[in-house]
């Protein structure tokens, strides 16, 4: 299912993994400034992500379709920590990120996420989180495969977190998770699907585009 989702938001979804932003991550010459910007921003999204899959919660109908968005909060409980000690390395401390306000781009993803989680269920609203969880996994890959691994590359441990096993482990679970949701939808249901993905890819190439601005 997954495979078909991104073929349906080509070609948004090359976009979106190939996008400047992750070259110069590959390469080693995104502006610090620029990355530093996205740091601040992506706090600030992981708030309202997190949100999300507490609605996941919500929505579920039993207990089995409670663990996955269960165990991703796990998950992303660590991962903020995780990022608070990354900014603090890129001189960001935690009271900056809190008071930096969000981005145009942010604002919009993220509120995009909320909103389809309200108004739908829960395949509407993984359809609308996989883009992020899938597309780092795929990102990391693309980075990995087509660019050799510089040794002071101030973006390798940001690279190497995205590649690593677990991480793409986590994607693979949310896809399969999607893909298992959406078996008993409809062909119109699964258009409505198809459009949150392909409309949450370009929020994606939106929120990469923020960082290079500064916008």
């Amino acid at each position: 299912m997954i495979t078909k989702l991104i073929e349906g938001a080509q070609p948004y979804w090359q976009r979106y993994i190939e996008h400047q932003f992750v070259r110069q991550m590959a390469q080693g010459t995104l502006p610090k400034r620029c990355f530093q910007h996205y740091l601040k921003q992506d706090y600030r999204y992981l708030f309202h992500y997190s949100r999300a899959f507490a609605l996941g919660l919500f929505k579920a109908k039993n207990f089995a379709e409670m663990a996955v968005p269960r165990r991703t909060l796990d998950i992303l409980s660590q991962e903020i920590q995780l990022h608070l000690n990354y900014c603090n390395q890129w001189g960001i401390s935690e009271q900056e990120m809190i008071n930096t306000q969000e981005s145009a781009a942010c604002v919009a993803y993220t509120r995009y996420l909320l909103d389809v989680g309200m108004a739908g269920g829960l395949a509407e609203l993984y359809a609308a989180i996989a883009p992020c969880a899938v597309g780092y996994a795929q990102a990391a890959r693309y980075i990995t495969t087509h660019y050799p691994r510089l040794a002071n590359n101030p973006y390798q441990s940001w690279i190497e977190t995205y590649a690593s096993a677990e991480f793409q482990q986590s994607a693979t679970e949310t896809a399969d998770f999607l893909t298992a949701l959406c078996q008993p939808l409809n062909s119109n249901q699964l258009a409505h699907i198809q459009h949150i993905f392909t409309t949450a890819t370009r929020m994606e190439i939106n929120f990469w585009q923020m960082g290079l601005d500064l916008s």
